[in-house]
């Protein structure tokens, strides 16, 4: 998937109902023209074809799986495929444009929402079939709410790559204004947690890619955001990249991205601590998902390379060894 990375993470609400199946998806075969999506249990058992794609990612209620795919045809436009896992597995074709990125479900699992072309974020309502645009402009990562109502997401003044951005808060159907949660001018990539959300508040650097270290700000943006992490950035790196809190909102699992380079990073909310799962920040562990209560990491080994050699893995967040739960498959999620 990841250049540089602009996803941010959703997070189920605390009352919500426990999933009616637990569920992992991920790709095999990721450098390929190709590449083929699987379902299985969340430890790996009884894997089963969905179709070819990449991107995939399940609802957390593990009833739909929704991934990018590229249908044969003369416009070759990403098109997300949503696909029922019970019942006979019936797919739909969502959306469609240039570029998708950033694809999730709400945590009521009855919303998929993605970036297209950098310039929209679009949600699609399961139930009612129709796509609404809920956000428009210079789009730098979005997530939503707990309660799956609105999205928060970072608008830039333009194009440019170190352009003034700020957060905003919308409703997740499209209704109404957005409020704007943010003044500072360097703020994207937003992760809405069960009290507070996390954001990249990036650094300019004559040039270099900006650095981003991590800060906090209240949904309703009535105070000045607080400063969570204060690593040091190197050249040609690019730092933190929010992902996703666990539900009592004291651990978050992060992204340190650069050129070439990509590999987890836990963070303690309370404290802004960070660890990295890996030393080795070119093949290293990339965490793409943290349980509900927080404990568990799931990774994959080798680097953000598509070709290079990967397997899925579950981590302890406090650390430990990984365990392999998919051979030579990458890009994993899961509603564990």
């Amino acid at each position: 998937m990841r250049a540089p990375v602009i996803l941010g993470a959703l997070l189920a609400p605390a009352l919500m109902a426990a999933p009616a199946q637990a569920k992992l998806v991920y790709v095999k075969n990721p450098a390929f023209v190709a590449p083929i999506v699987y379902v299985a249990d969340d430890d790996g058992d009884n894997p089963r074809r969905l179709g070819t794609g990449r991107a995939p990612t399940i609802s957390p209620d593990g009833n739909w799986v929704a991934f990018v795919t590229v249908p044969p045809g003369a416009r070759r436009l990403d098109t997300v495929v949503l696909q029922k896992l019970s019942g006979g597995g019936s797919q739909r074709f969502v959306m469609r444009s240039k570029v998708i990125d950033s694809l999730r479900f709400s945590p009521d699992s009855k919303l998929v929402g993605a970036i297209a072309a950098s310039k929209r974020v679009r949600v699609y309502d399961i139930a009612k079939d129709v796509t609404k645009v809920a956000a428009e402009g210079d789009i730098r990562g979005y997530g939503f709410s707990p309660d799956s109502a609105d999205i928060v997401y970072g608008e830039a003044e333009s194009e440019k790559f170190q352009a003034p951005s700020d957060l905003f808060v919308a409703d997740a159907h499209g209704k109404g204004n957005p409020r704007r949660i943010t003044k500072t001018g360097r703020a994207a990539n937003p992760v809405w947690g069960p009290d507070t959300i996390v954001f990249d508040r990036f650094r300019r650097r004559k040039g270099d890619a900006p650095a981003y270290n991590l800060s906090t700000v209240a949904p309703d943006g009535k105070s000045d955001p607080e400063r969570l992490t204060k690593l040091t950035v190197p050249a040609l790196t690019s730092g933190l990249v929010p992902l996703e809190v666990s539900d009592n909102g004291r651990r978050m699992l992060s992204v340190f991205t650069g050129q070439d380079s990509e590999v987890g990073f836990t963070v303690q909310m309370r404290t802004g601590q960070t660890h990295a799962l890996s030393t080795d920040f070119e093949t290293g562990l990339v965490g793409f998902d943290l349980t509900a209560d927080g404990r568990k990491i799931l990774a994959h080994t080798g680097g953000p390379d598509p070709a290079n050699a990967h397997d899925v893995v579950v981590v302890p967040y406090s650390g430990g060894k990984p365990k392999v739960i998919v051979e030579d498959a990458a890009y994993p999620d899961w509603n564990s």
